[in-house]
């Protein structure tokens, strides 16, 4: 945060405390420019890139680690830099190692999420190298095959990095690495999952992110909330009661402040306080699934996640009685069938879970089940009206 913003958070703070100065800082699925604990993975990556700076191509690489723990904050921050090392509007680093001339290398980054077919990682990863529009119809896969060879060659090196691999609806770490290296020697992928290594070849360089521990998990709270949250509003034990609730999950962790946090501020409360901190929690299901998955559903999705997150567990008795309850929501512009077969789709996938009612049955000798949301429902709520 700025000197002058800071000033002015005090000014303005003398006439009215607002509990929270920006929710963004607090945002789960936002990350900052230096990652907090993470300089061992940081120097591990280096080591990975080291070739780069001889103008070399450095080898595949898999990052792998568990959910919340930093492997898209590291490797985005890290790619970030690196792309402004160089002077090329793409963020080249030029190397003198060649006589040929000053070969570059290019980093860029692709989300799975966004792109999670072949034509979308091929297609983002050449829209991400060169300063030409990239149609997204009309051509085919074999047309931004040929035109990525073309964008890269002898002087031109690029390090694709492609994240949230292995996720439901998009292709394993392997199937990335394929994809692109088959294209063009002059290409080296950087995949981000949570798969063990053992799902990638053994000539693909690894890199563990562990869980945060406790301590470093407080750490990343106490800095998120001080820009985030005004001074003296959250106790240290509430950052600790989190960090030691979220077991090493930074994005369950920060949801739970994010919710905490909406609520003391709707409270007009003056502290986050104990209460806050439990509802906060309470709205982060065990094993949820990732906000950042969420919030790259197509918008039609997300607007029934939307009225779907209100309400109550009467309305959530069942599929079919979601699905009524859908139906008859102005926000949501879809025939009955549609919608019983959206709850499915987000129920593959793992942003809806569907729980077993033992008390009864739906078919012959089957318990019924109850749709409901597994993700950080306070943060979605705010963050998907904040953004309408």
């Amino acid at each position: 945060m700025r000197l002058e913003d800071r000033i002015d958070r005090r000014r303005n703070g003398r006439t009215h405390r607002r509990i929270v100065n920006d929710l963004a800082v607090l945002n789960p699925t936002a990350h900052l420019s230096e990652p907090i604990g993470r300089g061992q993975t940081l120097e591990r990556l280096l080591d990975h890139f080291d070739p780069v700076f001889d103008g070399n191509i450095p080898p595949h690489g898999y990052v792998h680690g568990p959910k919340g723990a930093g492997k898209s904050a590291v490797v985005t921050a890290l790619f970030e830099q690196l792309s402004r090392a160089g002077p090329s509007p793409r963020g080249a680093i030029h190397t003198t190692t060649r006589t040929s001339g000053r070969p570059t290398t290019s980093f860029c980054y692709v989300d799975a999420r966004a792109a999670s077919t072949p034509f979308g990682l091929l297609h983002d990863t050449l829209d991400s190298l060169t300063e030409l529009d990239v149609p997204s119809q009309g051509i085919g896969v074999e047309d931004l095959r040929e035109r990525l060879t073309e964008a890269l060659s002898y002087d031109h090196h690029a390090v694709v990095a492609v994240d949230h691999v292995a996720e439901a609806d998009t292709y394993p770490a392997h199937e990335a690495i394929d994809m692109l290296a088959s294209v063009t020697p002059h290409l080296s992928v950087l995949a981000v999952g949570r798969d063990p290594p053992s799902v990638v070849d053994s000539s693909v360089e690894t890199i563990a992110v562990p869980a945060y521990d406790r301590h470093t998990l407080v750490d990343i709270l106490v800095e998120r909330a001080s820009d985030g949250i005004a001074r003296s509003a959250l106790a240290h034990e509430s950052t600790t009661e989190i960090a030691s609730w979220a077991e090493g999950d930074a994005h369950d962790a920060l949801s739970a402040l994010y919710g905490a946090a909406t609520l003391a501020a709707d409270d007009d409360a003056e502290l986050i306080d104990a209460s806050h901190v439990a509802a906060g929690i309470d709205a982060v299901p065990e094993d949820s699934c990732s906000l950042g998955r969420v919030l790259a559903l197509p918008e039609t999705r997300q607007r029934v996640l939307r009225e779907f997150v209100r309400f109550t567990e009467d309305e959530r008795e069942s599929v079919t009685a979601a699905t009524a309850a859908l139906a008859h929501a102005p926000s949501v512009d879809l025939s009955t069938a549609t919608i019983k077969r959206v709850l499915y789709e987000l129920s593959d996938i793992g942003v809806v879970r569907r729980v077993a009612d033992e008390d009864s049955v739906d078919g012959p000798g089957r318990p019924a089940t109850r749709p409901v949301p597994n993700f950080p429902t306070l943060v979605f709520r705010h963050l998907f009206d904040a953004d309408r």
